[in-house]
């Protein structure tokens, strides 16, 4: 039983030592060099890397350090699509900058690549290792984009179209991501959920991003209780499905039998309180009494960017501490 965490990760440390969103300010007001910045930026993605290390995470993300939400690096890096105003995301007190459509969205140039590239010898210094650490990189996937977007072109009222166009750009952008060596790529999903319209459209555009990529695809669903939609998500043609057992502990009896291995959100990344332990046990047990523990992942429900850095470290060491005493031969 491995552990990961889903991407996103405090940019802030708790004694706001290293305070990067002052720094964007100062660069922003042209206060700072664009050298400045990016120092800034490769030394606060040194230190999630490290800091997820050191906890003993199996399978790490750069911590989506560079992002400043979810939508933010695709929307800025397609053609035809600007970003807008601030959106709230989903049920939460954090906002997005909602992409505007003004055209077709056209993928031109990779867009993830150099910063994964990047991220990646990082983490080979950091564990001084020659051979590749894997990494796992996160983008947004081709229906959470489109329901987080607003189509302004003339006539064009049904997202369906949206979400044809957004599957095209994002699978090229996935394509680039597997030709720079990324060995995990995830798309998050948390608007698949059950009173999606666009639910089976969505899973045939995950479908489609994922056909014949030689990597292991993950697909995360969070902040919903999708226990009415198993045997359509079962219909997901991904290696990993990550699965919110956070918001929907229920769901533990019921995933046994899909048909991808299973990351179980069991760490609240919403919440500063610290679970226990004994409390991740009883909630995965139900799975991991049905399944191999090599197909078995245990991550947070959804980024840690919701919490304090002192909490998020917290809620890490607890993780890796539950995966050992349910797989203790790991």
């Amino acid at each position: 039983m491995k552990t990961t965490v889903v991407g996103s990760y405090p940019k802030v440390t708790e004694d706001n030592a290293e305070n990067l969103p002052g720094v964007i300010d100062r660069w922003q007001k042209q206060q700072l060099t664009d050298a400045d910045l990016e120092a800034a930026l490769v030394k606060t993605t040194t230190r999630v890397i490290q800091e997820q290390e050191k906890a003993g995470i199996d399978l790490i993300t750069d911590g989506q350090i560079r992002w400043q939400d979810l939508t933010h690096p695709i929307g800025e890096g397609l053609k035809n699509v600007k970003l807008g105003g601030l959106r709230r995301f989903f049920d939460n007190n954090v906002y997005y900058r909602r992409p505007l459509i003004h055209g077709t969205p056209a993928w031109e140039k990779p867009i993830l690549a150099d910063w994964f590239k990047q991220a990646r010898e990082i983490a080979q210094k950091i564990t001084q290792k020659t051979t590749e650490k894997p990494l796992k990189v996160s983008l947004p996937g081709p229906l959470t984009f489109t329901v987080l977007a607003e189509d302004l072109r003339n006539g064009r009222s049904k997202p369906e179209s949206l979400l044809k166009e957004m599957t095209v750009a994002i699978r090229k952008e996935v394509e680039a991501l597997a030709a720079a060596g990324a060995t995990h790529i995830q798309l998050e999903e948390p608007a698949l959920e059950p009173n999606q319209p666009l639910l089976d459209a969505g899973i045939a555009a995950i479908n489609e991003v994922f056909s014949g990529i030689k990597a292991t695809r993950w697909v995360t669903l969070y902040f919903f209780d999708v226990t009415s939609i198993l045997p359509r998500i079962a219909k997901i043609q991904a290696d990993v499905l990550g699965l919110d057992l956070v918001t929907a502990p229920q769901l533990a009896a019921k995933v046994g039998s899909l048909p991808q291995q299973l990351a179980l959100g069991v760490i609240d990344a919403r919440n500063t309180r610290a679970e226990t332990t004994d409390q991740i046990r009883s909630l995965v047990e139900p799975v991991a009494s049905k399944r191999p523990a090599d197909s078995v992942w245990l991550s947070p429900n959804c980024g840690l960017e919701f919490l304090p850095q002192g909490r998020a470290l917290k809620k890490l060491d607890i993780l890796v501490q539950a995966a050992r005493i349910l797989a203790p031969a790991r």
